[in-house]
């Protein structure tokens, strides 16, 4: 069995036997007649993955569809460097959205101080950000599989890089607040439509480990925003936490300019019925979507509601989102809580900051173990199973994580008396096993509803930043009434609530899948 040498010429697209993964068109369970979601199946990525589908007797001549498998048009058969290019770079933007979001939480107090408000209203600048992430999503990621996924990450990456100007100028804290909400509500896209890009550019093994990266980014940038931030408001001015952001945002969206491509296979199939209609003076030619008509009606009905439908009705989507809401809030504790438990050992600001590297290491650490995973057990099963993959393949390493995690967090929580090294250890476990988790559960939602992936991770942004946009505002005031041990204690205990989860999902998954409405039998 060939494997890749690294995770790069993974992303990079070395091709995987269709055999393992094409021999048959994903179905969905339930046609979803009844409210017109569509479509059920997808014959479009069937083609283009390498089946052996053709044309049937009786299908209108007309329609434009992929010629063949090997049609360089489309994503999957894009060049290995076109598409590390994109990866790279819309999990660059990922990135810059997370580390906008927590970087101005260092300055806080000095904010606070300067504008004559007290710490609690400063303390919003974070929760507001986050909070947008709970506004973006529901229009993003349903509109993203009408129109393409080009035109809302660009309306979500221009949107979040723009609102950082009035940020770093302003003169009142009302100006920080509103803007930091609607940086979150656009910088909210980006996460949004980006799973649904890497769905339409990789087959299952490959795209494991593309959506592994978008993930990590998303805590990654939160992460590194800290001890950035830190030094930013104390050794230049806290208007550079603005700046940066907008300097990263401005770099990448530069790049992106020549990286980024539309991946939607029903835009790209209707920009080529476009073209040939003009090139064969053929007026009838259309794809299989320009069939239906989508009236306003439609989008406010049908696909903005869509993502609460889908919560609703679907165990495994809401299971899933509360387990990583509370993982993707503990990380947003953790910016207040490790700080706090190192100045309490007497160090400086800037200094308690540094130890975040070790969460960094163990957040990279996860995306090599996942990548790795995918690319040894994960297509070991799939080169066994002579046919499309499991969604459940995705988790062994969740539960590893899950199991791990409440003894990580008890052992940052209970070891303040010895020697410093004893935390800093601690926290690498924490980055580690969190992302084992975020990562394997964002990986199994995009495999489980697939071309739904996008109204998926819509809802799932939008309960979790809902939820978690909370946790900068109390987190201080639990750390200062219940201690560093004991607050981390609390959140340790709540993780054991939640290690079942993977564990049943693993088992019983298939039998939960064959009773939704959106997710399908196979990948």
């Amino acid at each position: 069995m060939d494997t890749p040498m690294s995770a790069a010429s993974t992303i990079a697209g070395s091709r995987t036997p269709s055999a393992f993964f094409a021999s048959r068109a994903p179905t969905i369970n339930d046609e979803d007649s009844e409210t017109g979601d569509e479509p059920t199946t997808t014959p479009d990525l069937e083609i283009c993955a390498g089946s052996s589908v053709e044309k049937k007797q009786g299908i209108d001549e007309n329609i434009v569809e992929w010629d063949g498998p090997d049609d360089p048009e489309c994503p999957r058969n894009w060049s290995s460097l076109k598409k590390v290019l994109m990866v790279f770079t819309t999990s660059g933007m990922i990135l810059s959205v997370s580390f906008g979001s927590s970087v101005f939480a260092p300055a806080e107090k000095i904010t606070a101080a300067e504008f004559g408000v007290p710490l609690i209203v400063m303390q919003l600048t974070v929760a507001l950000w986050i909070l947008g992430f709970f506004a973006g999503p529901v229009f993003f990621g349903p509109l993203s599989e009408i129109f393409g996924h080009v035109v809302p990450f660009w309306l979500a990456t221009v949107g979040m890089a723009v609102f950082q100007l009035p940020i770093a100028l302003s003169e009142n804290v009302q100006t920080i607040l509103i803007c930091r909400f609607f940086a979150g509500v656009f910088g909210s896209g980006v996460m949004a439509v980006v799973s649904g890009m890497y769905f339409e550019l990789y087959e299952p093994i490959t795209r494991g480990v593309a959506l592994g990266l978008s993930a990590i980014c998303i805590n990654l940038g939160a992460t590194i925003a800290p001890v950035a931030g830190s030094y930013l408001t104390y050794d230049v001015s806290w208007r550079w936490t603005a700046w940066a952001t907008l300097v990263i945002a401005g770099a990448l969206s530069f790049v992106g300019i020549f990286t980024v491509r539309e991946t939607s296979s029903r835009m790209i199939l209707r920009h080529k019925a476009s073209r040939l209609r003009f090139e064969t003076k053929n007026w009838a030619l259309h794809s299989k979507s320009e069939e239906t008509r989508i009236e306003f009606h439609d989008i406010t009905h049908r696909y903005l509601t869509k993502p609460i439908r889908m919560f609703v009705t679907e165990p495994i989507l809401i299971i899933i989102t509360l387990y990583l809401t509370l993982v993707y809030g503990t990380l947003y504790l953790s910016f207040q809580a490790f700080p706090i438990a190192f100045q309490q050992r007497g160090w400086p600001a800037t200094t308690s900051s540094l130890p975040f590297i070790a969460v960094i290491l163990g957040i990279l650490s996860a995306w090599i173990a996942c990548s790795i995973f995918s690319l040894t057990w994960y297509k070991e099963q799939s080169v066994r199973a002579k046919g499309p993959t499991m969604p459940e393949w995705r988790l062994p390493l969740m539960i590893l994580g899950a199991i791990l995690l409440p003894p990580s967090l008890f052992w940052f929580a209970w070891s303040g008396g010895v020697h410093w090294i004893s935390q800093v250890l601690a926290m690498y476990f924490i980055g580690l096993n969190l992302m084992l988790i975020f990562i394997s559960g964002i990986s199994y939602i995009v495999d489980v509803y697939q071309i739904h992936a996008n109204s998926a991770m819509s809802i799932h942004i939008i309960v979790r930043s809902l939820i978690s946009s909370s946790f900068p505002l109390f987190a201080t005031i639990m750390y200062d009434k219940l201690g560093v041990d004991w607050a981390s204690s609390i959140l340790a205990f709540l993780c054991i609530i939640m290690v079942p989860a993977p564990i049943l999902f693993y088992r019983f998954g298939r039998r939960i899948r064959s009773w939704s409405r959106f997710s399908f039998s196979t990948v």
